[in-house]
């Protein structure tokens, strides 16, 4: 479970037509905070639904869509992930697929003081093995997931596959699902070479 993010002026001078948002794409207002039914009435109908626990009794409620997730906790919104919407432009002009080196030159060309922790950590799930790196901005209520383009090339650069809006439930949440692969709660996921340290900007 991955738990990502303009037409400008010019194109209208230069004759082309705005891209209109796919009809399952990110809908503006989904937003960590709101009730689950409100965010019903944003997004529509989820493909599917599910519920999962974590360990100490915490449930969370997963609605999925064609742009990604949305994760519920006592019937509000906590995070929404967007990983498959390829027009989503998110906070900072961060995007799915963006390198790694312009991921963090969007954070720091915003002289805004940022805090929160970054973890990195391989992930072996079905026999596919993905270099993830993640960036938790507690500030701006952000996750940007990374992976490497090529889990077996150390060199390989990192882009980012995820963006989600959380709030503080939301980071707490990401981070439990994350520690709970670490703990083998997963029989089919395997976290290996974990590190999580403080970020800032």
């Amino acid at each position: 479970m991955t738990i990502a993010l303009c037409v400008t002026p010019l194109c209208s001078i230069a004759g082309c037509s705005a891209k209109k948002p796919a009809p399952d794409g990110y809908k503006a207002g989904l937003v960590p905070g709101i009730s689950e039914s409100a965010a019903r009435r944003i997004a529509g109908k989820p493909a599917d639904s599910a519920q999962f626990s974590l360990p100490g009794g915490l449930t969370v409620d997963v609605l999925t869509y064609g742009f990604g997730q949305v994760l519920l906790q006592r019937g509000h919104v906590v995070c929404v992930t967007i990983d498959s919407d390829r027009q989503y432009s998110g906070p900072l002009g961060i995007h799915l697929g963006m390198p790694e080196d312009k991921v963090k030159a969007a954070f720091a060309g915003h002289h805004k003081r940022r805090r929160g922790h970054r973890a990195a950590y391989d992930l072996v799930a079905g026999g596919i093995d993905t270099r993830t790196r993640d960036i938790y901005d507690e500030t701006d209520g952000l996750m940007i997931e990374m992976a490497a383009a090529n889990a077996n090339d150390p060199e390989a650069p990192f882009n980012a596959i995820s963006i989600s809006l959380v709030n503080g439930a939301g980071l707490k949440l990401l981070s439990a699902i994350t520690k709970s692969k670490l703990g083998g709660m997963y029989p089919d996921q395997h976290v290996y070479n974990f590190t999580d340290e403080p970020w800032s900007t």
